[in-house]
């Protein structure tokens, strides 16, 4: 080869020499992006992934930081006596000192993707995704979106109160209402009426009775409470997980009647033992089947003329129930020891001990109905 052609190859060499090297960049570069772009669509990919939208969740419930997370917006809940507060309360108890771990719930949709919360492996909530937004790639970002722990939440916990009819019974300061009325086997509202009372029915304008509400569906043990129509407080009384309330006290209703039994009594024993006879009609109630049935009652078969003493004693008038101002119960006792002037008649006992029903009609108590009368036997000393 001439040394003119050993010069046109040397030439040509470090031409081929620099495109192989700027090949090879090249090559490098683009290998670099690409690898790049295929390492940020993973990442994106990765991130698009639904159950990375609950990151925010499980830190802040590992954290116990409920209230970041369970808000009016993102809380769903049937619960009727119980709100936002008391939900979180429940949860951070659920939470406390635990692994905080979640799992695909069977209720997800490719569409409403939905992830079950677990507290050492123990169910707590469920939640739900949505979209946020979008990433780099045109790709959905998912955040949660809202939660549901009633599932798993909610006690079996089941109360009974019954209370006077027309009371207002709230449960954690709500008040509850007609749908939560207690039903018998046959449907109909457990509505109880006082049997002591009927007998009077005719001669007062409203009967009281108790009404039994039902409540059910609690995270905590719920708070109780009663007030009677006039918005008074009812003193509620507990056995197990049913609760009651008596009447109110009229205690003026109450003292009204406590001052008319001495009276009462002494007109009313000297009635059954023929002595002023009529004295009595004059504190029954005007219309009464008690003041009719009264009059028609004989006594003059008593041995009046032979009579040398009558004693009232041991005077009792105690357990008042005032069912409404204008009516009240007491249990009535007193001893009225009637001694004879002759061997035939033996000393006896002719007091009460019974249960009087009272009835105020225009400004005036009167004794409409005589209860469980009962026998007093005569003991000598």
């Amino acid at each position: 080869m001439s040394r003119r052609g050993r010069r046109k190859s040397r030439k040509k060499f470090p031409l081929f020499a620099a495109v192989m090297v700027i090949y090879v960049i090249v090559g490098v570069i683009v290998s670099f992006v690409l690898w790049g772009k295929l390492r940020s669509y993973a990442e994106d990919y990765e991130a698009s992934l639904p159950k990375y939208g609950m990151d925010e969740v499980i830190a802040a419930l590992s954290a116990n930081n409920v209230e970041s997370v369970v808000r009016e917006d993102t809380l769903v809940t049937e619960l009727k006596y119980e709100g936002l507060e008391e939900y979180r309360t429940y949860l951070k108890q659920k939470l406390a000192g635990k692994s905080v771990t979640m799992q695909e719930a069977k209720a997800a949709t490719k569409e409403v993707p939905r992830y079950l919360v677990l507290a050492d492996g123990e169910p707590v909530m469920e939640v739900s995704l949505k979209v946020t937004g979008k990433n780099a790639h045109d790709m959905d970002l998912w955040g949660y979106d809202k939660i549901y722990a009633d599932k798993y939440s909610i006690s079996d916990l089941h109360y009974e109160i019954t209370v006077p009819t027309g009371s207002v019974v709230r449960v954690n300061n709500v008040p509850i209402g007609d749908a939560e009325i207690a039903r018998d086997e046959n449907g109909e509202a457990r509505i109880t009426e006082i049997a002591d009372l009927q007998v009077i029915r005719e001669y007062v304008d409203e009967l009281p009775s108790f009404t039994t509400y039902e409540v059910s569906g609690f995270l905590l043990e719920p708070q109780i409470s009663a007030t009677d129509k006039n918005n008074s407080p009812l003193q509620l009384t507990r056995e197990d997980n049913l609760y009651s309330a008596g009447l109110p006290v009229y205690q003026s209703a109450a003292d009204e009647v406590a001052a008319l039994v001495p009276t009462i009594m002494e007109a009313y024993g000297n009635h059954f033992i023929g002595l002023n006879s009529g004295g009595i009609y004059q504190y029954l109630l005007p219309g009464s089947q008690y003041k009719e049935d009264l009059k028609t009652a004989t006594t003059y078969f008593y041995p009046t003329s032979r009579i040398t003493s009558h004693t009232f004693s041991n005077e009792k008038c105690e357990d008042f129930v005032t069912y409404s101002e204008d009516c009240v119960s007491c249990h009535i006792y007193f001893d009225l020891i009637v001694t004879f002037n002759s061997a035939a008649y033996k000393t006896k006992n002719e007091g009460a001990d019974a249960t009087w029903i009272f009835v105020k009609r225009d400004g005036t108590w009167y004794l409409a109905q005589v209860l469980r009368q009962k026998n007093i036997e005569y003991k000598e000393g």
